[in-house]
């Protein structure tokens, strides 16, 4: 079963929400607030990139 995309609901300069409830606070306070559409694919990127570097890690400890 696949897993279901988390999809960003709002952001704020401190903090960005997905659908599931769940808020996050950024690291730091943004300058600028971003469009929904435009840190979906930030956060997108970002999840694939954590992702990738966990699967490097697992691959590299056998």
């Amino acid at each position: 079963m696949k897993e279901k995309k988390p999809v960003v609901v709002r952001v704020t300069k401190t903090e960005f929400e997905l659908d599931d409830g769940r808020v996050f606070p950024h690291p730091v306070e943004l300058d600028e607030v971003p469009t929904i559409e435009d840190f979906q694919k930030i956060y997108d990127k970002s999840r694939k990139l954590v992702k990738d570097m966990m699967e490097d890690a697992g691959e590299q400890s056998d």
